[in-house]
């Protein structure tokens, strides 16, 4: 993708071999590559991984890097791709076992969150892990948890995936250099939910729970789209250990699973 895209070009060689080696590569692994660019990645990538496909949205690039040897080139926007499909089998047709895909990616700052959606929700059950380089404010906040830094997507990230922050990465590793610092972080798919509550309602108390995060958990939760009444709800506070005068940041995912699942079972009791 070009600039009009939001891409910048990573040219740092030090900072491509810390991203190659972060990602593990084998000659067994798929890579899905998401904007490759000008290939400063995909080149080794080719050289250390079984198979890589690599999706472009910018005709131009694209066409540059068909003329690498035995690359899966894909021109298409990432967000509209059927990514279950894509991922069922590599360039080869060889249908993928569970988890058996690493995604390596430098995204774009202004759709981080929507390729992070898809990715994790559409095809965890294909991917295994993923090394994105992303802006450093949003690396530390999905690396954060009860943090002041913590958000909404800390939680949805952290539910699918293991998270560590590997490195900071400089604006002049990047032609043209962007205004602020990046990150690479690697996510390793959790193989198991590691809490109760059903995704769906989970993410919407986490999401309704940030949506004024500096109100109380008491006030912000009246907003559910299923509202309780105020016996459900003081049934619901009295159920829990948590504090219903706390900031939702203060929170742990299993804390959060435990208020949706309460609220879940309030809701069922009318």
């Amino acid at each position: 993708m070009g600039r009009y895209l939001g891409q910048h070009f990573l040219h740092d060689r030090n900072i491509i071999s810390k991203i190659i080696k972060a990602a593990q590569l084998s000659p067994q692994d798929r890579v899905l590559e998401i904007g490759p660019g000008r290939g400063a990645i995909t080149k080794q990538l080719l050289e250390l991984a079984g198979s890589v496909t690599a999706i472009e949205l910018d005709q131009k690039l694209a066409q540059a890097l068909s003329a690498l040897p035995k690359l899966r080139l894909i021109k298409a926007d990432i967000l509209d791709i059927d990514l279950p499909a894509l991922l069922s089998s590599d360039a080869s047709e060889t249908p993928a076992p569970p988890h058996s895909w690493k995604v390596v990616a430098n995204l774009p700052y202004y759709i981080t969150t929507p390729i992070l959606e898809k990715l994790l929700c559409s095809g965890s059950d294909r991917l295994g892990s993923l090394v994105l380089m992303i802006q450093k404010e949003v690396a530390e906040r999905i690396a954060a948890i009860a943090t002041r830094q913590t958000g909404a997507l800390s939680y949805f990230v952290n539910y699918y995936a293991e998270t560590e922050y590997l490195f900071t990465v400089k604006p002049g590793c990047f032609a043209p250099p962007p205004q602020v610092d990046s990150a690479v972080i690697r996510l390793t798919i959790r193989r198991q939910p590691p809490v109760s509550a059903p995704p769906e309602q989970l993410f919407r108390v986490i999401r309704t729970a940030f949506q004024e995060r500096r109100k109380t958990l008491r006030r912000s939760l009246l907003k559910l789209p299923a509202q309780l009444n105020q016996q459900q709800w003081e049934s619901v506070w009295n159920s829990m250990s948590i504090d219903s005068q706390r900031r939702p940041e203060t929170l742990t995912l299993q804390d959060f699973s435990d208020l949706a699942e309460a609220i879940n079972k309030a809701a069922a009791n009318t």
